[in-house]
């Protein structure tokens, strides 16, 4: 009896020791990829470039092989980005980058450094306001944060570009600063400006300096050639029986890079986690060899619309058919309220599996399910008919698209139990 306590203890701690040895290893690669040197993982200063080269030394030292002689799939995008200077100063006072303010994602280089009239959103909505007051000037403080419907905020801002004219806008808001990624240079300057910082008990005086680099060019019958390159990372894992057949995992290492020399957007949650719970599954799927074969795709370009998943749907190098189940993984910082299923709904088997292997387990405090949606990189591939879920967990993380999504926030809440999760839902996938 002495003997079998022991044997269980034992297994236990094993058990145990290697859970904490899986965290320890997503927490490293998290600190790695959101580090400085890759620089947000965007498309300034080869920060994906960097971030895939990173992946694939990881593919490769843990055991991975090449996809039909390769680890990389390359392709071409357009994007904005900016590299150099981006710099607001309001009535004399640098502001920070990404916590006062952020620009508009297509914005074109632009200067000015002059005066801007106020008006408010009421103003705004009254067209006749500017006729009464002679308003000709092309550039304006408006006041969008009391907009109480995003809709209506969306239509201001775009009568105010368009029927006025208007090529500098700057937007006060009370919200937090989320920024993004744009294929397009667009016509404008929108300055988004937290409330906090403007006074409106006097004028306003603004410099702005902002500085980008647009990878894209138009042919003759304007249609935009993308002039940026990046790549796909790819590695597999032969099946024992079936090795023709795979089931797939995906997550994207891109982010939105920087916005101007400082304001650097580290990405940790978005998707940082993802890649790590990519890399923690390859491992133990390395060591514990399964029926089917296993591909694993990390993509870049998601944050700019899908594009590296696009492109491979688009350029398979495995085929399609042969893609027996996908798994796409977002977002893995905290589980603390358990994990989402899109396409949930319309693969109800394959979400029975998952619920039934969560309830009698205890992994997770829910398994929930919704139907598509064009949210991620699973999405291309279920459009082509290739069955998938995409995973991402659910918990209080209040930071995304904004520079303080760093690794040190993520608190990997329940990622040990979503591991075991989701390993246990591959085994279940291959009869």
């Amino acid at each position: 009896m002495r003997y079998l306590l022991l044997i269980i203890l034992y297994l236990f701690l094993f058990v145990s020791f290697s859970r904490a040895q899986d965290t320890l290893y997503a927490r490293k690669v998290l600190n790695e990829l959101c580090s400085p040197k890759y620089k947000g993982r965007g498309y300034v200063g080869n920060g994906d470039k960097k971030a895939a080269a990173y992946i694939q030394n990881q593919f490769k030292t843990i055991g991975l092989k090449k996809v039909k002689g390769t680890y990389t799939q390359s392709f071409t995008f357009p994007v904005n980005t900016f590299p150099k200077k981006v710099e607001v100063k309001y009535n004399g006072v640098l502001l920070v980058a990404g916590r006062d303010y952020i620009i508009n994602a297509g914005c074109k280089t632009f200067h000015f450094n002059g005066t801007l009239p106020f008006s408010s959103s009421e103003n705004l909505q009254d067209s006749s306001f500017y006729d009464r007051v002679g308003y000709q000037q092309t550039m304006a403080v408006i006041d969008t944060f009391s907009q109480n419907k995003g809709s209506e905020a969306f239509l201001t801002n775009k009568k105010y570009l368009s029927d006025f004219k208007k090529s500098l806008l700057v937007k006060l808001t009370n919200d937090k600063l989320t920024w993004t990624s744009s294929y397009q240079e667009d016509d404008n300057c929108i300055i988004t400006l937290k409330n906090n910082v403007y006074d409106r008990s006097r004028l306003a005086h603004f410099e702005i300096a902002i500085e980008s680099k647009f990878y894209g060019e138009y042919t003759a019958k304007k249609e935009l050639i993308g002039t940026y390159t990046s790549k796909n990372v790819l590695g597999m894992l032969e099946g024992t029986e079936n090795k023709d057949s795979f089931i797939v995992f995906t997550a994207h290492y891109d982010h939105l890079g920087m916005m101007g020399s400082t304001a650097l957007f580290p990405g940790a949650n978005d998707n940082a986690s993802g890649i790590a719970m990519l890399l923690n599954l390859a491992k133990y799927f390395k060591e514990h060899p399964q029926k089917y074969s296993l591909l694993f795709i990390a993509f870049s370009g998601e944050e700019t619309g899908l594009i590296g998943s696009q492109y491979y749907v688009s350029h398979p190098i495995i085929p399609l058919e042969k893609m027996h189940f996908l798994i796409n993984i977002d977002l893995m910082g905290n589980g603390a309220e358990g994990v989402m299923t899109v396409n949930g709904a319309n693969y109800k088997e394959q979400y029975n599996l998952l619920s039934n292997l969560n309830i009698k387990n205890n992994y997770l405090p829910a398994v929930k399910a919704r139907g598509k949606a064009k949210n991620s990189d699973h999405y291309y591939f279920s459009e082509a008919g290739v069955p998938c879920f995409f995973f991402y967990l659910m918990g209080s993380y209040p930071f995304y698209h904004d520079i303080n999504d760093k690794a040190s926030a993520v608190p990997f809440t329940n990622f040990d139990n979503a591991f075991l999760l989701f390993r246990d839902f591959i085994i279940g996938l291959q009869p």
